[in-house]
């Protein structure tokens, strides 16, 4: 019985050891594959995925923070005492945002049509400064007018000048912030525009205001359809089409519709730059990987704006489709987007804060700015899941007023030809104590389950060299049935 049970216990410990090593050894091989696979089952957007949730209604906390530039020497321009614009900048204006995804379809091709509703509820505790504060700026009607007809005949201008005056006295404006960005603007030239809609000003509202009409708006941002990634994972949460269309109001490869709208990725490995499309300002944004970052314990990569954000062929060649010629005659110097054919003709031109990384040009004519790192565009990942770690988009919105003939009222500005900024903004998102606990569950499972496979290598040899050991001492031990053996021998040459 003794022999027969250490080799049964032999036999156990070598089978158990070489069955985990082998486990081990296929789990640690194949594992990478085992859990891309698992997070492609979690991420790839469908009714049943873990990450449909989450995009649908992003539960992260978001902050809208607007920055008014207030002219402060509107008067003595008026009155020709003043050579140099003043501002003043105010704020920060904070609204919590919320995003929900509306109208859903989804398509046969991998992509899911949808609508971006947004809402904005305004936080005074986070804010600085009131809603009713007076802010003094460039009046954007008279400026889009302007603007529209700056290329018309002389006689058009002169008219056009008359009209203006009819209704203003100056180019300048002033109206409490509230009605600047969300309540908006009465003017009696919108209204004749809507009584006329032969007049030369296309502009399908009734007030003015940055962000008239919008909050709560489910067709505002128009329509998107995004890839799911089911068919290629790596294009997971790209846009395909936008209002149904792949290409914006740029030639050539800037009007491409491509890029993330920012809350959904494929994993980034390491890639040296990302695409963001921006449907408020018609393209996408190329942010270039800048730093590695720690956030919430977890580690990501930094990507960032740089001085080839808005450039139009200046510095980068491949940037010149930002400049048309034909439109514009001759193009602004590098550091502002020109998004006149987005906004409805206005003079509207995009940069970042402060003219941060812009031409000096534009800073030279105005007096206040102050361009911060701060004020970078930039955007933390999580690499192998494609997690937002931290958002910090922020553009600045200026008005260009140039001189044009005839229209009087427009050629006040000391400068004839100033890139007015009108206010900035910045749309912050950082992942939160709760999800960042998932994200390290999730990135410990990746990182820790190989060693404990290890382990359990280390385990299965361990056994094997135990059942090893019980073999040996079962062999060493079966010099106990020699004298039995002896003995019998003995007997029979007695007999």
């Amino acid at each position: 019985m003794k022999m027969v049970s250490s080799g049964v216990k032999s036999g156990l410990f070598m089978g158990f050891g070489s069955a985990l090593v082998l486990i081990g050894a296929i789990v640690v091989v194949y594992w990478p594959s085992l859990f891309m696979a698992q997070l492609q089952r979690m991420m790839i957007l469908s009714p049943t995925s873990t990450s449909f949730g989450i995009w649908q209604e992003t539960p992260i906390p978001m902050y809208l923070e607007c920055y008014m530039f207030n002219i402060t020497n509107a008067d003595k321009i008026l009155a020709k005492e003043d050579v140099i614009l003043k501002v003043e900048q105010f704020g920060p204006y904070v609204f919590r945002e919320s995003h929900s995804k509306v109208n859903l379809t989804w398509n046969d091709n991998s992509t899911i049509t949808f609508y971006n509703q947004r809402f904005w509820h305004f936080d005074q505790n986070l804010s600085k400064g009131s809603l009713s504060d007076e802010i003094i700026s460039i009046n954007p009607i008279i400026a889009t007018v302007a603007y529209i007809v700056r290329h018309q005949p002389r006689v058009v201008k002169v008219s056009v000048d008359v009209f203006l005056r009819m209704f203003h006295d100056d180019l300048f404006l002033k109206a409490n912030v509230s009605s600047w960005l969300f309540e908006g603007i009465e003017d009696p030239v919108l209204e004749m525009a809507q009584k006329f809609p032969d007049l030369p000003l296309n502009i399908p509202y009734d007030k003015f205001g940055w962000f008239y009409e919008r909050n709560g708006s489910r067709e505002f941002d128009g329509s998107f359809i995004m890839n799911t990634g089911a068919a290629d994972f790596s294009r997971l949460g790209n846009i395909e089409l936008w209002k149904y269309s792949p290409r914006t109001v740029f030639r050539d490869h800037c009007g491409d519709v491509k890029g993330s709208t920012g809350e959904l990725w494929a994993p980034e490995l390491g890639q040296p730059e990302l695409f963001v499309f921006a449907s408020d300002i018609c393209t996408y944004l190329t942010l270039h990987k800048k730093e590695d970052v720690l956030i919430e314990n977890i580690e990501g990569v930094r990507y960032a704006a740089n001085d080839s954000l808005f450039d139009n062929g200046h510095n980068y060649p491949a940037m010149a489709c930002y400049c048309d010629e034909v439109r514009d005659r001759d193009c602004v110097p590098p550091g502002a987007l020109n998004v006149s054919l987005c906004r409805l003709g206005a003079p509207a031109f995009v940069s970042q804060p402060h003219f941060l990384d812009a031409d000096p040009y534009y800073p030279s004519k105005i007096q206040g700015l102050d361009p911060q790192e701060e004020h970078r565009f930039s955007l933390a990942l999580e690499m192998f899941t494609g997690m937002p770690l931290a958002v910090s988009a922020q553009l600045q919105i200026n008005l260009l007023i140039r001189d044009v003939w005839g229209i009087s009222i427009n050629n006040v500005l000391p400068d004839p030809d100033t890139m007015v900024p009108m206010f900035w903004f910045r749309q912050e998102l950082q992942v939160t104590p709760d999800y960042a606990h998932m994200a390290r569950v999730a990135l410990a499972l990746r990182y820790y389950t190989p060693y404990a496979l290890y382990a359990l290598t280390v385990i299965g040899v361990v056994l094997i060299l135990v059942g090893v050991v019980v073999l040996i001492r079962r062999l060493l031990n079966s010099s106990d049935t020699t004298p039995l053996i002896e003995e019998s021998a003995s007997q029979e040459n007695h007999q």
